[in-house]
């Protein structure tokens, strides 16, 4: 089961939130699991540098949605019972020391959104190529 430990809210419309998913695993031990999910919304602004921008945006929309999705997974074993709140906000905090600068830097919206959509440009053969 997910919680929602924090929601914040940084620039380019962007969403940064942190589920929970740890657990105890052996007596006092626990294994510290965090998703971290970040939402970026798909504006047309991001294709400008497209021959025809209006028409990426579009099929943006369509293979990716209505947002970018980024997603990370902070994870930290063998924390005891006593110290499983400060190792949480521990993770959560150095993630947002070292990655909210990059999140927030000018070109981010543009060059993960192009990440995306080249991902899903990739051919994926299940036994691999020409099989």
């Amino acid at each position: 089961m997910k919680t929602l430990l924090r929601s914040q809210k940084l620039q380019h419309g962007m969403t940064v939130e942190f589920f929970d998913r740890s657990n105890r695993y052996f007596g006092d031990y626990h294994r510290i699991c965090i998703d971290v999910i970040v939402r970026l919304p798909l504006c047309p602004e991001y294709f400008a540098a497209f021959a025809d921008p209006d028409s990426e945006w579009q099929r943006a929309r369509v293979v990716l949605g209505d947002e970018a999705v980024f997603k990370r997974t902070l994870e930290r074993m063998g924390v005891s019972g006593a110290d499983v709140e400060t190792t949480r906000q521990a993770l959560m905090d150095e993630f947002s020391r070292t990655t909210f600068s990059y999140l927030q830097s000018p070109d981010f919206p543009v060059r993960f959104v192009a990440s995306e959509l080249a991902k899903t440009r990739k051919v994926r053969h299940l036994f691999g190529a020409g099989q």
